[in-house]
C-alpha cells in the first residue's frame, strides 16, 4: 500500500504588469521564510501558462497540517508579498482557484 497525500492546488493569475523574475522571487521568499517552516509540508511544485496564469502544488501529509498552515499564512509577511502579486486573493480567504484535494490512488508505469 502507498502512503496517501493531500495535494494543495491553487490555480491564479498574476496581478496585472508582474514579471517572471518579481513572481519567482516571491516564490522563493514564501518558500524559504514560510513553507519549509511548516510541519507536514513535503514540497512545491510551481507552474507557469500562458496569458500570466500560474498554479501551485503543495504536498502535505495531511489535511490537518494544510489547513494550520493555511491558517499562518496570511499573517506570515513572506505569504503576504507573495499573495499580492496574486489577482484573485484577497482578505483572509485563500482565492476561487484554490482546492485541498485528497490522493486517492496512485499509479506508475507497468513493468
Amino acid at each position: 500500500m502507498h502512503r496517501r497525500f493531500i495535494v494543495e492546488w491553487a490555480q491564479f493569475r498574476a496581478v496585472p504588469g508582474t514579471d517572471e523574475a518579481t513572481m519567482l522571487q516571491a516564490s522563493r521568499a514564501m518558500q524559504l521564510e514560510f513553507l519549509d517552516r511548516q510541519d507536514g509540508f513535503i514540497r512545491r511544485e510551481l507552474f507557469k501558462g500562458p496569458n500570466d496564469r500560474w498554479a501551485d502544488l503543495l504536498y502535505w501529509e495531511s489535511r490537518e497540517a494544510a489547513e494550520r498552515a493555511l491558517g499562518k499564512a496570511f499573517s506570515s509577511p513572506a505569504c503576504s508579498r507573495y499573495f499580492a502579486l496574486i489577482d484573485d486573493v484577497g482578505g483572509s480567504e485563500p482565492g476561487p482557484g484554490m482546492l485541498h484535494l485528497e490522493q486517492v490512488e496512485c499509479y506508475s508505469p507497468a513493468p
